[in-house]
């Protein structure tokens, strides 16, 4: 029987090295189901093509402003804290005849409308990747042999400076190239909170004593426990849940509004 012998593409072995790191770190997960009948008609009365996606990162990223405790990363014994609400975000591109699995980055998302970001995700489909050659201290990393690649990028990693310097800390994932239907994914969080969006459905639930047929989007969401608790999880959940079910990030914003902070 015959075969090719390959060496690993450089992009898995960046996926096992975040591999390695997600080892030493501390998920915790949660499944929600959040009723988006009214975004649904919202997104289908939009004047400009919202994708589902985009609005999930729309709702995340207000969501994330009012609770900017968890807009982090762990830096050794010290918590970096960022002021601008960015969200990494997976894309397909199609590169030489072949889907790759790639990531962009939805910068101040919690200010951008759900067609703005659901623009950008098209975009980043559409263009190239990042020339590795910009990507700094990380492109400077891959250089080296991975023995001395792993250790020394968890040494750097401590310093508060390259700890921010590693991108977003919040990140949305889809599970449409996996399933058109409803369902959950547990992933390996390299970032301090991870939504994984699925595929609306319809479900059967209890509204005011009576079984209606809601559409529901299933949500899984993942957060460090290394740098958020329970309880502040537990909170941003919560408002979430509001957000994607008032259909907020859909609906005009008063002239001059600022997304409030909580504690």
């Amino acid at each position: 029987m015959g075969y090719t012998v390959r060496p690993v593409p450089r992009d898995r072995l960046i996926v096992l090295d975040m591999l390695r790191g997600a080892a030493r770190r501390f998920p915790v997960h949660g499944l929600v189901e959040l009723d988006v009948g009214r975004a649904s008609a919202l997104i289908a009365e939009a004047p400009s093509p919202v994708s589902w996606t985009g609005f999930v990162i729309a709702s995340i990223g207000r969501a994330i402003a009012r609770h900017p405790e968890l807009n982090a990363r762990r830096a050794g014994k010290r918590i970096v804290l960022f002021d601008q609400v960015d969200i990494g975000a997976t894309v397909e591109r199609h590169m030489d005849g072949t889907i790759v699995l790639d990531a962009t980055t939805i910068r101040g998302a919690d200010r951008k409308s759900c067609a703005q970001v659901s623009e950008e995700l098209h975009r980043a489909k559409q263009a190239p990747p990042p020339d590795s050659g910009s990507m700094g201290v990380t492109a400077q990393l891959w250089r080296l042999p991975g023995p001395v690649r792993r250790p020394l990028s968890r040494i750097i990693s401590t310093r508060p400076r390259v700890a921010a310097a590693y991108g977003p800390t919040i990140g949305v994932t889809s599970l449409g190239m996996f399933s058109r239907g409803g369902g959950w994914a547990i992933p390996i969080p390299p970032l301090t909170v991870i939504v994984t969006v699925s595929g609306v459905v319809d479900r059967p639930v209890v509204r005011d004593g009576h079984i209606v047929v809601r559409p529901m989007l299933p949500l899984t969401l993942s957060f460090d426990h290394g740098v958020v608790d329970g309880a502040p999880a537990a909170r941003f959940v919560e408002t979430l849940r509001d957000l994607v079910e008032s259909a907020a990030a859909l609906l005009p914003e008063p002239t001059g509004a600022t997304a409030p902070s909580v504690g």
